[in-house]
């Protein structure tokens, strides 16, 4: 009976050790994307901004709203106030081209079989006041992410798509750090 104390004692105390150290890691790992932002400075001291729907030049369907998206999501995560729900209610609107959706391999698994490709997405973005003075621009834009090619098409098309939407929302991120770099 003494034993099967000390046996559940011992287990015990691995048990809160290893729930020490899973509370640790994350800690740890929430704690690594933490930095100070400094307040959002828009161009002319504006205070809002309406983003429009990208033009899209390329010949993908749906890259479109995928790229516009990311540009909503990215400045709605990062501040509650700068987005106008309007154009007529916005102080500034953003304007973006889609210049180029490219997709190359950079890897093989056999002699005819892509491995890995990488996709390059290339944009063009303007901050117009109201009566169309551009007081912000930044051209050729681009990021680009790889993903793993399997053998069902439907599925790489897919990979395709949601790696073209990981460099979209990359190209947000650094637009909207380009604001809020006087920290």
């Amino acid at each position: 009976m003494q034993l099967n104390r000390s046996l559940a004692a011992v287990e015990c105390g691995r048990t809160i050790a290893a729930a020490a150290i899973v509370a640790a890691a994350v800690a740890t790992l929430m704690a690594c994307g933490y930095r100070f932002q400094g307040p959002v400075q828009l161009p002319g001291n504006a205070q809002t901004i309406f983003v429009e729907t990208f033009q899209n030049r390329t010949n993908q369907d749906g890259l479109v709203v995928l790229v516009t998206n990311a540009f909503v999501f990215e400045f709605t995560k990062r501040s509650e106030t700068i987005l106008a729900a309007d154009p007529s209610t916005a102080d500034l609107l953003m304007r973006g081209v889609i210049r180029s959706l490219d997709t190359q391999t950079i890897s093989s698994r056999r002699r005819d079989a892509a491995g890995e490709r990488r996709v390059t997405l290339r944009l063009d973005v303007q901050l117009v006041q109201a009566d169309g003075r551009v007081v912000w621009e930044a051209k050729e834009l681009s990021d680009n992410y790889a993903y793993p090619v399997t053998d069902d098409k439907f599925e790489n098309e897919q990979r395709e798509r949601r790696t073209a939407a990981m460099a979209a929302t990359r190209i947000a991120e650094r637009i909207f750090n380009r604001f809020t770099d006087d920290f």
